[in-house]
């Protein structure tokens, strides 16, 4: 009897079990892996180019560390080409592509209407799609700051700007380098050439020799590919020199007091942050001061700039960013 009753007991334990184990939830099996969100960018030059190509791989890279995007790349990509390297990533199925061209507009804009799930950034750009960001580099700010450091420590009053093509951003740095200058130096004159190009180092070298030998002492290279030339007459002839886009201080280490950043890398990691987040519209991000479009370091040439004019410079900096000062933004001759 004692058995039986055990028996009962063990065989009603075991049957509660097996209810209770079908109510319970099913243990979950793991989830599958994220998707991760695809990022790809589009150069015209190469990613160490120490200019505009490598601050956006530097943006792309920043976007990788801080948001955890899978991203590619592709780079010397000309300008004739640029539709069809655009649409290879769209007909992967990239989720934000991102086209590194101030001059790429047909491209860009066919590619974002054709693929209206997509989302685009157009760096530089001047129009904008419901897909399609815009950042626009308010360099003007940086340029202005650059300027006031040309005016007060040139010599002979003579200072050179060697732009690569006269469009919107970079005639807002010129004409905001040439306020600077003319406020920190009333008796300065600034010698200006446009080269008609972007790529051309051996132009923008040949600009800079030529103003270098009209009496120029100080030089700032003011756009892309033509800057590296820029840079290297000023090495050469040992002239001071300001760099553009990014810190291009390793170009000529002797001369480069200070580069105008244009503030891609931190850009670049703002909207793709506001992709993953699903915060993506197309509107315009305006990076100024405040964002990364900044003055780069003086690295191992500060001491060649004295002491109250990197005060004034930081007053003047501090100004802009607090709303006091406003530098106006001019992209095209008036």
């Amino acid at each position: 009897m004692k058995k039986s009753k055990l028996f009962l007991l063990l065989s009603g334990l075991c049957l509660l079990s097996i209810i209770l184990a079908a109510c319970a939830p099913a243990t979950p099996t793991p989830a599958a892996e994220t998707k991760k969100v695809r990022v790809a960018l589009v150069l015209d030059g190469k990613i160490d180019d120490n200019g505009w190509n490598q601050a956006a791989y530097e943006g792309l890279k920043e976007a990788e560390a801080q948001h955890g995007v899978e991203i590619a790349y592709s780079e010397e990509i000309p300008i004739p080409d640029y539709e069809k390297a655009l649409r290879d990533y769209a007909s992967q199925g990239y989720d934000l592509i991102i086209a590194h061209s101030s001059i790429a507009k047909e491209a860009v804009m066919n590619t974002a209407k054709d693929y209206p799930k997509i989302a685009f950034l157009w760096t530089d750009g001047d129009e904008t799609r419901e897909n399609l960001a815009v950042i626009r580099p308010m360099a003007q700010e940086a340029s202005y700051l650059a300027g006031l450091l040309a005016g007060k420590i040139t010599k002979s009053n003579i200072v050179g700007m060697v732009g690569g093509i006269d469009i919107p951003s970079t005639h807002r740095s010129y004409a905001a380098f040439e306020m600077g200058l003319k406020e920190a130096n009333p008796e300065a004159k600034l010698l200006v050439n446009w080269v008609g190009s972007f790529l051309d180092v051996a132009a923008g070298k040949e600009a800079a020799l030529s103003q270098i030998e009209a009496g120029a002492d100080v030089i700032f290279g003011n756009g892309d590919g033509q800057n590296i030339g820029v840079l290297q007459a000023a090495g050469e002839k040992n002239v001071l020199a300001i760099g553009a886009v990014r810190d291009q201080f390793n170009v000529a280490p002797n001369v480069v007091l200070t580069s105008v950043e244009w503030g891609f890398r931190k850009g670049i990691a703002e909207v793709v942050g506001d992709y993953v987040a699903g915060k993506f519209s197309g509107k315009v991000y305006e990076i100024g001061l405040a964002h990364g479009a900044d003055l780069s370091p003086y690295h191992e040439n500060a001491s060649k700039i004295p002491e109250d004019v990197q005060n004034l410079i930081k007053e003047k900096r501090q100004q802009i960013i607090d709303g006091k000062l406003s530098i106006p933004d001019i992209s095209s001759a008036q």
